[in-house]
C-alpha cells in the first residue's frame, strides 16, 4: 500500500505560465516493487498527470534486482514524462561497478542525472532553474558506521558545489538529505524537495516521526511541508523502506502543485492505492 498526497506551492516569483505545472514526486524507493512490472504505480503517476517527475535519490540500493527495478522503472515513466533525479546516500554507497552500470542507464534511458549541476526548465515560452545537489557521504550523519561525524553544511558549501543562486527567477531544488535545509534555503532555493527521512519511520500522533536515519529522535524535518524565510520544503516520506518497519507512516508519492499567487500552502487531499 502507498497513498498520494497533493499538494500546492504559491510563489509571486514562479512564471505566469508556469500556474498549475505539476510535479510528481519519488523518493526513496529502496527496489521497492509494486504490482507486476510496476504496473500500481505506473498507474498512479499516469493518473497525476504531471508536467515534470522528480526522484530525490535512494531509489536503488544494494538489495537484490535494485538497479533493473528501477531502470525497468524508469523506461516506462520517461515513455511519458521528463524525468530529473539526484542521488542519494544509499546510490552513492554502492560499488563504482554497480554505480557506473546505474548511471548509464539512467542516462540511456533520458533520465537527467543532475550531480552538482542545474538546468533550465521550460513551459510555454518561460523558464525557471532546476538545481540538484549531491553532498560527499561525510554528510549523512551516521553513528554506526565511519562518516565523519558533526558535519555542517553552510551557504557557502552549497555554493562551491551548485555555484551562485539564479536569483533572477523561481529556482527548485532536488536534495536528497532535507536535515540542512537551513542552507538550501538561505543559498536561496524557492522551492525544495527532499526524502531521506522516511518520515521517522514510527508516526507518534502530535510528536510526528520518531527517527531519522542518523539515529536521532524527532527529526525536524521529517515529512510534509514546511515554509521558512518565504522558502518553501516538502519532503517525501518515501516509497519504500530501509530499516526498521514503519508504524502509522504508509509509503507516499507526492505530487506538488505549483501557482503564481500568495505565498501560502495547502495541503489538498490523500488518497490510498
Amino acid at each position: 500500500m502507498f497513498k498520494t498526497v497533493f499538494y500546492t506551492v504559491h510563489s509571486r516569483k514562479l512564471p505566469a505560465e508556469f500556474d498549475n505545472y505539476r510535479i510528481t514526486h519519488l523518493s526513496d524507493l529502496h527496489g521497492a516493487v509494486y504490482g507486476q512490472n510496476h504496473r500500481k504505480l505506473i498507474q498512479k503517476i499516469r493518473q497525476t498527470n504531471p508536467n515534470l517527475v522528480v526522484m530525490t535519490g535512494d531509489m536503488a540500493d544494494y538489495s537484490f534486482g535494485s538497479i533493473p527495478h528501477l531502470l525497468d522503472l524508469c523506461r516506462q515513466i520517461c515513455r511519458y514524462y521528463p524525468v530529473y533525479c539526484v542521488l542519494g546516500n544509499h546510490e552513492q554507497e554502492m560499488s563504482k561497478k554497480k554505480l557506473d552500470l546505474l548511471l548509464a542507464g539512467l542516462k540511456s534511458l533520458g533520465v537527467v542525472v543532475l550531480e552538482n549541476q542545474s538546468c533550465i526548465l521550460s513551459h510555454h515560452g518561460a523558464s525557471v532553474k532546476l538545481y540538484g545537489l549531491q553532498l560527499p557521504m561525510v554528510y549523512y550523519k551516521d553513528p554506526l558506521k565511519e562518516y565523519k561525524k558533526d558535519m555542517e553544511l553552510s551557504v557557502s558549501d552549497v555554493r562551491k558545489r551548485l555555484g551562485p543562486l539564479d536569483d533572477t527567477g523561481y529556482s527548485i531544488l532536488l536534495a536528497h538529505n532535507p536535515l540542512y535545509y537551513p542552507a538550501y534555503r538561505d543559498w536561496g532555493a524557492d522551492l525544495t524537495l527532499s526524502g531521506h527521512v522516511h518520515g521517522g519511520i514510527i508516526r507518534i500522533p502530535g510528536k510526528g516521526g520518531l527517527l531519522s536515519p542518523d539515529v536521532t529522535f524527532f527529526p525536524k524535518y521529517d515529512g510534509g511541508h514546511f515554509r521558512e524565510n518565504g522558502k518553501d520544503l516538502i519532503v517525501s516520506r518515501g516509497l519504500g523502506n530501509h530499516f526498521l518497519v514503519r508504524v502509522m507512516n504508509p509509503p507516499e508519492l507526492l505530487v506538488v502543485t505549483l501557482h503564481r499567487s500568495l505565498a501560502i500552502s495547502t495541503k489538498l487531499k490523500n488518497s490510498f492505492l
